[in-house]
């Protein structure tokens, strides 16, 4: 059951760590084009959402970095 949930932990680490990374790319895009992509206003969001969605993801950030650090 452990292992299970190992990996679980693991899986979750690796999907956060990929949607950011993904949201980093779209706001370093959409920056750089000026525009929204495919109807995606990644800036828009982080803008509209405020100091909570910039909160969550710089502790979601330390979260990933603490896991692999423990690796």
């Amino acid at each position: 059951m452990k292992d299970k949930l190992t990996k679980i932990r693991e899986l979750m680490t690796e999907v956060t760590a990929t949607a950011l990374t993904f949201l980093c790319l779209g706001i370093i895009v959409q920056l750089l084009l000026n525009d929204t992509l495919f109807g995606w206003d990644p800036v828009g969001n982080v803008k509209d959402a405020g100091n909570t969605f910039i909160g969550v993801i710089a502790i979601i950030l330390l979260y990933i970095l603490f896991i692999r650090k423990n690796n």
